[in-house]
């Protein structure tokens, strides 16, 4: 079978291929927002003393990273149930991402999954409590002190 030809199996297929990439980057993505939007907000944790947003977020990661894992279990089932010749390298390509996308899934899901039990656990801005009058961070000092002025 050359790249160009179609398949005559669902896994193998444009849609399955779709379903291949997702398996295989949606667990990395997940967690990669996740981190991303946890990092960004802790200065909005710290002012209103709460972590819920970040929480959510992590967990909708969490669920998206699952979900790829799953997926990638799904269509390597549906490879090993194809019929093919030992070196049919489109089978075992996709036989090989699709258990790429299992251990990725799983891997990031555990990932995300300490990141939000490290946020449950970990006292948040015990340090440096922040109050609403604490200053902007996305405004530097000096644009500060000169609207005051």
């Amino acid at each position: 079978m050359s790249p160009r030809e179609p398949s005559e199996h669902p896994a193998l297929s444009r849609r399955g291929s779709a379903g291949l990439w997702f398996a295989v980057l949606g667990g990395p993505a997940a967690w990669f927002v996740s981190l991303t939007v946890s990092y960004f907000a802790v200065h909005e944790v710290c002012r209103h003393q709460t972590a819920i947003a970040p929480r959510i977020v992590s967990v909708v990661a969490f669920a998206v990273a699952v979900a790829a894992a799953i997926g990638g279990r799904g269509i390597w089932t549906r490879v090993a149930a194809v019929e093919h010749r030992e070196g049919d390298r489109p089978v075992e390509r996709t036989r090989f991402l699709a258990q790429i996308g299992v251990f990725g899934g799983a891997v990031f899901s555990l990932i995300i999954l300490l990141q939000v039990v490290a946020t449950l656990l970990l006292p948040s801005c015990r340090e440096r409590p922040r109050t609403p009058e604490s200053p902007d961070v996305f405004a530097p000092q000096s644009h500060q002190q000169h609207s005051r002025a």
